[in-house]
């Protein structure tokens, strides 16, 4: 075999494994870090923390104000995973208080990739109000 043709062999080999390490550079699974979410209703403002959104068991944080910022200190949380393109659904998770208008919920089942839908019940034993929101679950 001819110089010329193992020199050009060695930068095709060379090429062939920048290219792979580029592609897995992009493609391989990093951590999401925090991820927050705000919605609201007429009643209520909400932000919903997810430190780290991946299949599986995920904890989420959520705080819960009136309109006006003031935290709701007597209120309870549901919070249901649902993917509604695949019909799947969570069973409905009571989220622990763990401060003023602050909740916690361990373990919110997250089982595929693909859109999913967090419906959040905010029960203030007079009303009850509730919402969605939507979220991406990667691989």
């Amino acid at each position: 075999m001819s110089a010329t043709r193992k020199s050009v062999l060695r930068t095709g080999a060379a090429v062939i494994v920048i290219v792979l390490a580029a592609i897995a550079w992009f493609v391989w699974p990093r951590p999401s870090g925090l991820l927050v979410l705000k919605a609201g209703t007429p009643q209520h403002l909400v932000t919903v923390s997810i430190d780290s959104l991946r299949i599986g068991s995920t904890a989420i944080d959520i705080t819960v104000t009136d309109r006006a910022g003031a935290t709701k200190d007597h209120a309870a949380v549901r919070i249901q995973a649902n993917q509604p393109l695949m019909g799947h659904a969570g069973q409905p998770i009571t989220a622990t208080a763990t401060g003023p208008g602050h909740f916690h919920a361990t373990s919110v089942p997250l089982m595929m990739t693909g859109q999913w839908e967090l419906r959040l019940s905010i029960d203030e034993h007079d009303s009850l109000d509730e919402l969605a929101v939507p979220i991406w679950v990667g691989g």
